[in-house]
Order: C-alpha cells, then structure tokens, then sequence
C-alpha cells in the first residue's frame, strides 16, 4: 500500500482488518491530512505508537463504522479481509434480528445443566456480540449462562460482583461447570489476596468483589491475563465519579469480550446507564459524562447542576436495546402468583407526638428557604422512618462547627470520627432510643404466629436500619423462634447462611438488612415481611425477588407494614410504582421536602406541572410530609 498525505488521492488508502487483543477491529493508516476525519468515525482511536487509527470492528457496530469510513474518506478501499468481515457481520445482524435465531454455540456442545429457552437465547446473544447486556429479571438464571458462555469459549474470565455474591459464583461454577471450569476469589485479608492474586493465573475464573477489584487494579491487571470480563449487578456502575465506576472502567479496557449483567439496570433515571454503557465500550454512551447528561437530561440555565427532566429517552432507548437484551419473569417463567399486602398498624400517641414535632420543625426551615437541601431531605425521611419502626437513631455531636480543619476535610471528604479526623478519630458508637410502645413490631408479632403456625412455613423479614433488625431479632428470641440474621457486619457469608435457611427446618426466619438482599436464593419461604421499607428502587426490587424466582413452586405473599397518612405510605406507594425516592434526593428535585410544598398543597399544583418550579415532561411520585 503506498501512502500519500494528499487527501484527494483517496484510492490509495485501504482500510483493513485485524484483531487487537482478540478484538476485530478495522485499521486505516494514519496520514496527515486525513486525521481530521477519522475523528468522526464512530469509535475511533489512534494508536500513536502504530500510527494507526482503529475502529470497533463487531456488531452491532460493524455497519456503522463502514459508513462512517466512506463518508470521510469517498473512495476508500477495502481489504479482502476486511470486505469478508463486513459479509460475516452482516451474517450476524441477520441472526440477531431473525424472529427465531439460530444456533451460535457448536453442535458439539454439552450442557451440563439443560438450560431454560431464555438461557439458550441468551448464551446465543453473547456469543454474538462482543460488547453486551443481559438485562434479565432477578431469578432468572443469569450466572449460568456466563458459565455457559466460559465454558464455551474457553477464555480467562474476571468477573466483578458485589461482595455478598462472591460464593454464590464460586458455587454457581462448581455446579453448572461440572468440573471443567476451575475458580478462585479474592478474599481474605490483604496478604491472602496477593497470594491469591499470584496463584490465579492457574484458574480460568476470577471472582472479584467490586470494592476489592478497584484497590487491587494493578495486581489485577497485570497477573491475571483475562480477556473476558463481566459485571454482575451491573447496575452498582452508575456515578461517573465514583471510584468503584472507574476502576471497573479500567479493568474492561484491556479484555476483548465484556458484559453486564443486571435485572434493575435504570431506575427511571438515564445517569444510571452512563457507567454500564461506558464499561462495555468508551463510545457507545457519549465522549465523556458530561456530554451523556447534555442529551438526555434538562437543567435550567441559572441551575445547570440541577435535574429538572429527561429529554431524548427514546434515543436512549434504542442505544440500550441494540447492545441487550432483555426478558422478564412474566416472559420467561411458569411461576406461582406473588400477592403484596400492605398491613396497617395505628402508631402510638408517642410516635405520633416525635414523628409530628419533626414534620412541623421541617416545615417551618422550608417555609423560610428556597430549597430544602437533598441531604436534610433523607436525613428527615431517615427519622421519620426510624419513629414509625419504635426506634430513634440519635445524631452525633456536630464537632465540625468552628473546627480550624473544618476546610481541609471537605476538600479531602474527611467524615468526623473517622481514623482522618484530627479532631476526633475514635468511632462513636451509635446512640439508640427504644419508643415506649411499638405497635409496629406487635404487628409482626402476630403476623408470625399466624404465618409460622403452619410448620412449613418460613419468613424471610426485611429491615432497613440495624435499630430495627436488632428490636425484630429481640422479639423472635422472646418467642423461641430459629432464625438467621444477616447485615453488614456478616454480609460476605449471606450465601452460607441463605443455604442454612433453606435446607435447616429449625430455621424459620431470615432476618437481614434490604441492602444485603442481592445474588441470594431464599426459595424456602412463602412469605416476606417488609419491617423497615427503604427508599433506594433497586435495594427493594432485589430484595422482593429473593424468594420468586427459579426453584419457587409455592404462592408467595409479601406484607409491607404500613402506616396510613405517614410517609411509610407514600414510600411504599413509590416503589410500587418503581419510582426511585433515592434518585429524587439525589437529584435536587425535591417535592418530598420542597420549600413551596405547603403553598403547592393549597393550589393543587401537580408536581412537575403548571405553576411548579421543577417543570418537565416526566411524572415522579413524591410524598409529602404531614401530621399523622
């Protein structure tokens, strides 16, 4: 090929193909007068060390870049490889597409567990496209298929989850593997993980906890000689900024194939797709974050930070659908009916005199300012909630204040009575006061003895605050109930203590905290108790699926204790409608505590309607703080 830097000599330039660390990928030289244009090519990057620029050669990429080449550059010529690629690339947009698609694994492959038709359209999925999300409900059998897919292809695979789903993996191979597969987790204190780490190469799986994975980058990258890696609960890579994002981020750069995995991966809110996205691949979202939040959210001018709506959903929609695929447990599933019951309880003049003190004094701050800020905000839904559970989580002295560190520590997120804190270093133990009276968790009393009359039955309970894990754990005591209970202080053995529960008939009752209720079977109980109710979408969505999923023969009934006109209420009422309370804090736009709520409540103003100051085009449920 004989290179030229006058542009318009174009038939001398010839696009090739090659595989860059097992990636396809499309080569044209880089001249100096046709870098410009190269630039706008759809994936673009230039290999300095080459001068080289390549582009995604897989689909459903393939066809895109093909026309993006021959629009900058009329005339460009392709290679006999490169011509042959794009013919197989269309053979595999033809089977994507298909009504029925064929059969990608080979003829010659054995399962060594059958596989549900949703797993076999799944694995077929993945085989095809090197960039891809599986984007299927809790419970329906997503490990199995990547383990399908490792077995398959026989390439060194890392796999990040979070830390409660660790041993559900290592098991999950042990099963569906049948013993062609071998796996190690980094686990353990920091000298084992090194060890770990230098013995991995020896396994074809290595099975990371997400927190694990972005202190370990290094060891990771350069011991382990991966080429395949994955994301369970994909859905954990959402903030651009967080550190847990990026190192996940960087791990993917050098592996070929990658996938996510997530049943929950947007709670209504698009920023959530921009990590996920940008893990399978740095142009398929946007350039960066920020020009992500450009297309597809709406801020005012005078509050660019802010986010008032979402615009462009549609787009959106069509870049997620053309990289995943996506099914339900309604689609995919036979499985029993779920009925989810909100239980009423009267709190007691106690809670009721606390819990409107609180609503009153929170008023009062709005009433005399523009916008209640998002961490007050939960701060107060946090307390509220916690009145109506009996329980009261006191706050800590505030030693910030006229602190001479004061500035250093918020510019280096240094948190008061933590090890940083030149002030106060020791941990301050969490200062709890029991309500006289709980009405609440007499509720559960009886909803117990009615339930685990019957012998077996078994109850899986949830709670949001360790206050009210440890006054539902003093009851279940009182009554000589066996139980298991899991928080943060043991999550990492939740897949051990779920397999007690399931097999142990002494066991009756899982109690744990919602945010520890992912990766779990809990198919032994028929019944779920909503003690504490949390205000994060994909905390209760994870959590309500742990028993309805594969392997569930029974009706299941989920109970939410429930107290009318209070903001359990509304909370409840927001996670049915798989509205995220978390997200809306977050974001600013809060109605829940919004400095016009009252005068909005007077003129039936209707949030994110005519006459509000958060105007958009999508509807939220929010819940508005009154006296009970």
């Amino acid at each position: 090929m004989t290179k030229t830097n006058d542009v318009s000599n174009t038939a001398t330039i010839t696009c090739g193909f090659s595989l860059l660390h097992g990636t396809p990928v499309f080569v044209v030289p880089a001249l100096e007068r046709n870098n410009a244009e190269l630039k706008r090519v759809l994936g673009a990057t230039f290999l300095r060390d080459r001068m080289t620029w390549v582009f995604p050669g897989f689909y459903p990429f393939t066809q895109d870049v093909v026309r993006d080449l021959k629009i900058v550059i009329p005339g460009l010529q392709f290679s006999q490889e490169a011509q042959m690629h794009i013919v197989h690339a269309d053979d595999v947009a033809a089977a994507v597409t298909a009504p029925s698609p064929p059969t990608a694994y080979r003829e010659d492959f054995k399962f060594i567990t059958e596989p549900f038709q949703h797993q076999r359209d799944a694995l077929n999925y993945a085989l095809r496209l090197y960039r891809c999300g599986i984007f299927y409900d809790c419970g329906l059998g997503k490990t199995k298929v990547i383990i399908d897919l490792i077995r398959h292809e026989r390439q060194k695979t890392l796999v990040l989850v979070p830390v409660v789903g660790i041993d559900m993996w290592y098991n999950e191979i042990q099963l569906h593997g049948g013993g062609e597969l071998t796996a190690t987790c980094l686990t353990g204190t920091p000298k084992k993980k090194r060890a770990i780490l230098e013995a991995s190469p020896a396994y074809d799986v290595l099975i990371v906890g997400y927190d694990t994975a972005k202190r370990f980058y290094d060891g990771i990258i350069n011991i382990f000689p991966y080429t395949t890696i994955v994301a369970d609960e994909s859905h954990n890579l959402r903030g651009n900024r967080s550190a847990r994002t990026k190192g996940a981020i960087a791990l993917a750069v050098r592996a070929c194939r990658r996938i996510i995995l997530s049943g929950t991966p947007s709670l209504g809110n698009p920023l959530h797709l921009w990590g996920q996205l940008q893990f399978l691949g740095k142009f398929i979202p946007a350039k960066d974050a920020w020009t992500f939040r450009r297309h597809y959210t709406v801020s005012p001018k005078s509050q660019p930070k802010m986010i008032v709506g979402y615009k462009n959903l549609d787009m959106l929609n069509d870049k997620v659908s053309r990289i995943a695929i996506r099914r339900t447990k309604e689609e995919c599933l036979d499985l029993p009916k779920r009925r989810i019951i909100d239980v009423l309880f009267t709190p007691s003049n106690e809670q009721k005199k606390m819990y409107n003190e609180l609503v009153d004094g929170a008023c009062t701050m709005l009433l005399n300012g523009d916008l209640y800020e998002s961490a007050n905000a939960a701060a107060t839904i946090s307390k509220l909630l916690q009145i109506l559970s009996g329980v009261f989580i006191e706050a800590p002295p505030a030693i910030c204040d006229g602190c001479a560190h004061l500035k250093q520590c918020v510019d280096n997120n240094i948190k008061p009575f933590t090890r940083r804190c030149q002030k106060e270093s020791t941990p301050r133990p969490q200062v709890v006061q029991r309500l006289k009276t709980n009405p609440k968790l007499e509720m559960l009393g009886e909803l117990l003895d009615s339930i685990l009359a019957e012998d077996r039955n078994k109850v899986i309970i949830w709670g949001y605050f360790i206050a009210e894990l440890d006054v539902v754990e003093e009851l279940l005591k009182k009554r000589n109930i066996g139980y298991v209970r899991v928080d943060g202080s043991n999550s990492s053995h939740a897949p051990a203590i779920a397999k007690a529960f399931n097999t142990d008939p002494t066991i009756r009752v899982y109690l744990a905290n919602i945010a520890t209720g992912v990766a779990l079977t809990l198919t032994a109980a028929t019944y779920t108790i909503y003690f504490g109710l949390t205000y994060k979408l994909d905390d209760y969505l994870q959590s309500m699926d742990r028993n309805y999923r594969i392997g569930q023969e029974l009706p299941v009934v989920v109970y939410r204790l429930i107290a009318p006109d209070s903001v359990l209420g509304y909370v409840a009422e927001a996670l049915q409608r798989k509205r995220d309370i978390a997200a809306t804090l977050t974001d600013n736009i809060d109605c829940i505590m919004c400095a016009r709520n009252v005068i909005c409540l007077g003129l039936n103003t209707k949030p994110f309607g005519d006459g509000c100051v958060y105007r958009a085009k999508v509807g939220r449920v929010i819940t508005h703080p009154q006296n009970i």
